[in-house]
């Protein structure tokens, strides 16, 4: 447990950080603050220098997700503290230390871990187990109130924060897939699966979706060092889907199709991994199956906002990379599809999209990558140049009441960061919403 004698730098000071000087200070503990943002340095009475840091009275240094920890380079106060031998961890260690007596499960993944981890929850909770879910899907982890022992931390923890977690010793840890994604942040893919595999040191058991090649070779590596469970919605597993069928073992366990909050194949991975997750607990199947029943989705991740006639118009604004993109376009494959795409581009942009272009009536192209993504797109998908979000939501409106299909969804799934417009993808997908709201 903290202490009232020991002494703590937070470097970086947005919402985790925040929550992690609140913490720490309600417990006595010494804390100094450092971040390079002249605002948040200036409204938190921050360390203005290194040499200003009282380096040899710290414990450790906390450092928050988003400030660089190895690639390109470890942030200057990071490179000074490791030289040091001080430790560099994450607010999610901090929580360990505070709530010994609970138990822990972790959620990872390139695409699917907020809608999972949220699943998770709900499915304890109508269970009437006691829970929080928090991390990087929006609650930071020293905000999430104390649970005790019967209590369930269900956190999602992005490769930023597995990679400066000392071993979390995750009573579950789940992985849900791997794809191409931050390698402006790891540099290699063979380092982003590396700190995505953190989530499985030191715990007592693992579920591991394993239906692409990364995520496969992962299970093969961790199988015999605890006990897991594979979860597929590809071929005969543990756990695993065929059809919209939810299968444990030989067993039948449920229909998944008229689930509408999950619908897709994606969205039935994360149904079995949730559902593979919460056995450990001695929920029935009948429990469990009730539960994902009555789950309502996900803010921003396909997300109805809005009807209008036969036009549906979807929120998937956490669809931030083109694998998660691919999950969307296949979800409404048998509608006539008018996408708005664009923002800050990853490194793939759309290319790996094209299965999915004759699905797509008209594209609307926003942001930074609109260019990239013309060109992409070419003449075989029809495709205007749009610049910002509100304009794309107006054409691709009156586009679809003129066309009047029979079936049509104005799919709002950028395959970008939000970053070039927007402070984060739930403020896109917000004003989505509230621009979709204002058309009734």
């Amino acid at each position: 447990m903290v202490s009232n004698s020991e002494s703590f730098l937070i470097l970086g000071m947005a919402r985790s950080g925040q929550a992690a000087a609140k913490w720490l200070k309600e417990k006595g503990s010494t804390v100094f603050s450092f971040d390079d943002n002249a605002l948040r340095n200036q409204a938190n009475n921050c360390i203005k220098t290194l040499d200003e840091i009282p380096w040899n009275s710290l414990t450790a240094v906390i450092q928050s997700p988003g400030i660089p920890f190895s690639f390109p380079a470890p942030h200057p106060v990071t490179e000074k503290a490791q030289s040091k031998g001080i430790p560099v961890l994450s607010d999610i260690n901090l929580l360990r230390t505070k709530e010994k007596d609970a138990t822990y499960i972790g959620i990872t993944g390139t695409n699917g871990k907020s809608t999972t981890t949220a699943l998770i929850g709900h499915i304890l909770e109508k269970n009437n187990l006691k829970n929080a879910v928090g991390g990087n899907i929006g609650i930071p982890a020293l905000s999430l109130p104390s649970l005790g022992q019967d209590g369930v931390y269900v956190l999602e923890l992005s490769s930023f924060q597995l990679e400066l977690s000392a071993p979390l010793d995750l009573d579950i840890s789940v992985w849900v897939n791997i794809s191409e994604d931050h390698l402006d942040r790891h540099g290699t893919m063979e380092s982003y699966v590396a700190s995505k595999e953190n989530v499985f040191k030191g715990c007592k058991k693992a579920v591991i979706s394993v239906d692409d090649p990364f995520s496969e070779k992962v299970y093969q590596k961790i199988k015999d060092e605890q006990p897991t469970l594979s979860v597929s919605v590809k071929r005969k597993a543990d756990v695993w889907v065929e059809k919209g069928i939810l299968f444990q073992g030989s067993k039948k366990i449920a229909d998944l199709n008229p689930i509408v909050t999950l619908r897709g194949g994606h969205n039935h991975q994360n149904a079995a991994i949730a559902f593979a997750a919460t056995r450990h607990y001695g929920l029935s199947s009948e429990e469990i199956v009730s539960a994902l029943e009555s789950f309502p989705g996900l803010a921003h991740r396909l997300e109805i906002v809005g009807q209008e006639g036969s036009v549906l118009f979807v929120n998937d604004s956490k669809a931030t990379n083109a694998d998660a993109a691919a999950k969307a376009l296949d979800s409404y494959r048998n509608y006539a599809i008018y996408w708005i795409a664009g923002g800050r581009p990853k490194s793939q942009g759309i290319r790996p999209l094209k299965p999915y272009f004759s699905s797509i009536e008209h594209a609307f192209l926003i942001g930074e990558a609109q260019e990239d993504f013309s060109q992409t797109l070419g003449i075989d998908v029809p495709h205007s140049l749009c610049d910002t979000l509100e304009k794309a939501l107006k054409e691709a409106t009156q586009m679809a009441m003129t066309d009047n299909k029979e079936s049509a969804v104005i799919l709002l799934s950028p395959a970008c960061a939000s970053l070039d417009q927007f402070r984060d993808y739930e403020e896109r997908g917000d004003t989505f919403r509230n621009l979709v709201g204002k058309m009734s």
